[in-house]
């Protein structure tokens, strides 16, 4: 599903818009919201069914990405905690990086290029490039060896 435009109850409606120019492909597979003042950009690769992208900030998304199905990311809280930044911060996701199934990125995490996040893991901090992450809170747990 994806939404333009859409207005939050008792909110404002303002207007939306996605370009697409000659020869490119927008493929969309689960819901993606952006709300108002945020940026997005993405390279190339894939996000599978059932994604759940919430966006307030900015998204980076890089080149030859693959996001499994079911993975959560969300650059900002969504509520207020008390002693906590609320505001969103910046998510960015390298190049060549894999997102396994059901993974969660949340707020102000980098993922550099060439990194695997397993299945399940919750990164919540930044995962170096060409690492392997695993585990609730994600941890790097070795290298990767691209083929």
């Amino acid at each position: 599903m994806l939404v333009l435009g859409a207005q939050w109850p008792g909110g404002i409606h303002r207007p939306s818009r996605i370009v697409v120019r000659d020869g490119a492909q927008c493929l969309l597979e689960g819901d993606f919201w952006i709300n108002e003042g945020a940026r997005v950009t993405l390279g190339s690769g894939y996000i599978n069914s059932g994604a759940n992208i919430s966006v307030s900030g900015s998204l980076t998304i890089g080149h030859d990405v693959a996001i499994a199905e079911n993975v959560t990311i969300w650059d900002a809280d969504g509520h207020a905690i008390e002693g906590r930044p609320t505001g969103p911060q910046p998510v960015v996701i390298g190049n060549h990086v894999w997102i396994g199934l059901n993974a969660t990125i949340l707020k102000g995490v980098t993922i550099g290029d060439g990194a695997v996040i397993a299945a399940g893991a919750v990164v919540t901090r930044d995962v170096p490039a060409g690492m392997l992450a695993a585990g609730v809170p994600a941890r790097p747990v070795r290298p990767i060896e691209w083929s």
